[in-house]
Parts: C-alpha cells; structure tokens; sequence
C-alpha cells in the first residue's frame, strides 16, 4: 500500500515527521510548499486568506491542492493531520476518497481538542463528521470523549544534528499568547529574575496584543510576530537547564516541551498536572506547579546530570506500526 503524509507548512510539521519521512515508505505532501512563483504564493494567499474569506468566501480554494489527486493511485492510504484540515474542505476530502479504488482515509490528531489552538474550531468538523477508516489521537482524553484511537506519545522526531546556542540559560520558555496565557508568563518571568535566574523566554503575539499590554522587550524575554524557526527552538532547548511548559486552562495533553525534556535530557517545569501519568516522568527532573508560588526555584537553577534513557520511542514510525494493525483489522 502506497502512504500520504498530508500536512500544512514546513515550520514544525516537517520536523516533527522527519523520521517517518526518513524511512521512504511515505511520501510527503505539504498543501503549503512554496511555489517558484512569487506571484503564484501572493495569489494564494489572498486567495486562502481568512481574513479575506470571513468578508467574502471565495470559491475554488482547493484547487491549490488538486496536485494531491495525481498523486493517488489505487491501495493509497493517505494520512492528514489536523493542521492540514483546518485548511481543506470536506467536499475534497470526499473527493479524495472516490478518486481511486480502495482509498483509506487517515487522521493523526496531534492537537489536544480540549486545548486552544488557533486551527481547532476550523479543523473540528472535519475531525467529527468525515468519515474515516482510522483516527488516531495522542491525546489520552480527546479519546475517551470522541472514540479515537490512541495514537501514544508517537509524534516526535529528535533531531540530533542541532548544535546548542551560545546563550545558556536556566529555564527556557517558548509558545503563542494562547488564553491570556503571557500574563502568567510575565510573572514567572519576574520571578525568575528576582531568584536572579539567566531565563530565555520567547513569547509570540501580535502587535496589537503587546501594545494594550504595554509590555516590551527585557533581559531574557523576547516578544516576536513570527514563528521562530525549529531548528532554533531545539538550539535553545539544548542550551538550558530547564524547560517550562504552560499549558491552556483546559487542556490536559502535553506540549512538545515534553518531548523535548526527555529527548533533549533537560528538567521540565509544568503546570500539566498528567505528566505524572506518562512514560519517563521522573519526579526528580518533572515538576508540577499550580500557582507561581509553588515553583522551586533553586531546583530549576540546580545542575544536574539527567539521563531518561531515551531511545526512539516517541517516534513516529511506531504510529506507522500501529496504523498497519488497524488498518488490518478493519
């Protein structure tokens, strides 16, 4: 059988995916790889904009994604996730399906539906009214509320030719302004400072965000606009002792930060209280807080040797083994 990663754009997907890629039994389809035509992007992003569609929905907007079709033979199973369809409609998923003999129909849910990505409410319909052959979900509760199947921890590829940046730091922060979420940032930040901790915080929001907040730019905090590319993340991820994960009220699955602790050996300071719940936690290098008031700090800033003994087992080709078992059964 012939295997379709479909995912959206090559900031993080890309990474995450890379030793599923590495294997060549799937192929890769990114719906937003770079054409060589600068106008041809310009159109399709104007064309697919969601500030364009919420004024005026405009037909068509698959047919940046028609080169998917060519690519289907019969015995395909083309896998998405669900990045990938917060930017499809469902009359071309159905389209895909009928376009070739015995087409399996694939969804990886590497978002948590209780958390508060920005993609989610867009992507929701497909995910609950489409009907496919499998749904794999690595989020343990996401399963039990909608009946999908448990992908496991197996949506991350270390990457291992990453050098550590310059800046070594006691605890690093990365993520979007989801819920309000900077307020509870700034003021770990200023915590951390004041237990005169080296932080590295990166936070992304938007212009119009920051300047109600009227906050800026500091020692060790770093606002952007854009995404920060991956490669740079694992960097700093490398340089520092710890690394703090933040999650939404209301969700409950683990961030990439998670994978990164245990890939990368670094301590990990969360307000995930089920980290406790998943393999390699280790109350030794894992802490749970729930108010600022909770956080050790000396035990952030304390070096240690950190071993969790790692060995490929958040992979994902171990989804691809697990995918072949369904797709028998069924």
């Amino acid at each position: 059988m012939k295997y379709i990663f479909v995912y959206p754009y090559g900031w993080f997907d890309s990474y995450m995916y890379k030793d599923l890629f590495a294997t060549g039994e799937v192929v890769p389809y990114m719906l937003k790889e770079p054409f060589h035509s600068t106008l041809l992007n310009f159109i399709r992003k104007v064309h697919c904009s969601r500030k364009v569609n919420n004024l005026v929905s405009l037909p068509l907007k698959d047919i940046w994604n028609y080169s998917l079709l060519q690519m289907l033979e019969n015995n395909t199973c083309i896998i998405f996730d669900t990045g990938a369809l917060s930017m499809i409609s469902a009359s071309f998923l159905y389209k895909i399906k009928k376009y070739r003999k015995n087409i399996k129909m694939v969804l990886f849910i590497v978002d948590s539906l209780h958390g508060s990505s920005e993609h989610i409410p867009r992507a929701i319909p497909n995910i609950l009214n489409f009907p496919w052959d499998v749904r794999l979900s690595y989020d343990i509760n996401d399963c039990v509320d909608y009946g999908f199947d448990y992908l496991g921890p197996n949506i991350y590829s270390a990457l291992r030719d990453v050098e550590p940046c310059a800046a070594k730091s006691d605890i690093y922060y990365i993520g979007r302004n989801k819920a309000n979420r900077n307020a509870l940032i700034l003021e770990i930040y200023n915590k951390c400072i004041q237990n005169g901790m080296r932080t590295n915080f990166e936070l992304i929001d938007n212009k119009k965000n920051l300047k109600n907040s009227h906050v800026e730019n500091m020692k060790g905090l770093h606002f952007s606009f854009v995404d920060i590319p991956y490669e740079k993340v694992v960097s700093h991820v490398l340089s520092a002792n710890c690394i703090l994960e933040v999650v939404a009220q209301g969700q409950k699955a683990q961030t990439a930060r998670y994978y990164e602790a245990v890939c990368y050996n670094k301590k990990l300071l969360t307000n995930n209280h089920n980290i406790k719940n998943l393999p390699f936690y280790d109350e030794r290098y894992m802490k749970v807080f729930e108010r600022v008031e909770d956080i050790d700090f000396e035990w952030v800033k304390k070096r240690e040797h950190i071993n969790y003994n790692y060995n490929g087992q958040f992979s994902p080709v171990h989804a691809l083994e697990k995918l072949e078992k369904l797709l028998d059964i069924r």
